[in-house]
């Protein structure tokens, strides 16, 4: 009887001990899942921090809109335009469509990415192209106001996407080119942009 009463206790023993296991992996699974939703939600409030060393930082987080943005740069570069246009038209300088810049960036974003850019003088016009495409998932062109009789003009090629952003303002500057203002960045919200 002794080895039946202990044969009893060792069952009711392991079979507390599985119900622990149990628990301690369910607990663990709703821990990774928590832990996953944590960093989605992180991932989704991630905040880019452009640097622009002209004065002042502009920051690119899923909560700006889009023409804030293309102000703050437009600002600091004042003959240049920050314009985001449709994927499709990426690389193109006729008939480029603008996407709707009344948005968020949450809500045009195709990506997230916690890397940061520093935006200068120095910075290529390129980079800037590039960074918004593979950290964003968002088709950008740097583009000139009033240049040979075009309200908005994507200038293409090596000349001008090899160009600092400094360089190409002064470029714009001196070829007869206008300042950027909030009617011109409006004028870049949706639609055909040239």
């Amino acid at each position: 009887m002794a080895k039946t009463t202990t044969t009893k206790k060792t069952t009711t023993t392991v079979k507390k001990a599985t119900t622990t296991a149990k628990k301690a992996t369910t607990t663990a699974k709703k821990a990774a899942t928590t832990s996953a939703k944590a960093t989605a939600t992180k991932k989704t409030n991630t905040v880019q921090k452009v640097v622009v060393k002209t004065g002042g930082e502009i920051s690119v987080n899923g909560n700006k809109i889009i023409q804030t943005v293309q102000k703050e740069f437009s600002k600091k570069f004042e003959y240049l335009t920050l314009c985001f246009i449709v994927d499709a038209d990426r690389g193109k300088s006729v008939n480029v469509k603008g996407i709707n810049t009344t948005k968020r960036i949450s809500e045009v974003r195709k990506k997230v990415s916690n890397k940061d850019i520093s935006i200068h003088g120095r910075t290529k016009v390129q980079n800037i192209e590039e960074y918004f495409w593979k950290e964003l998932g968002i088709a950008c062109q740097i583009g000139i106001c009033g240049y040979n009789g075009h309200n908005h003009y994507f200038p293409i090629g090596s000349w001008f996407n090899e160009n600092t952003l400094t360089g190409a303002n002064e470029w714009a500057k001196n070829n007869g080119c206008k300042k950027v203002g909030a009617t011109e960045i409006k004028q870049i919200c949706s639609g055909t942009i040239f």
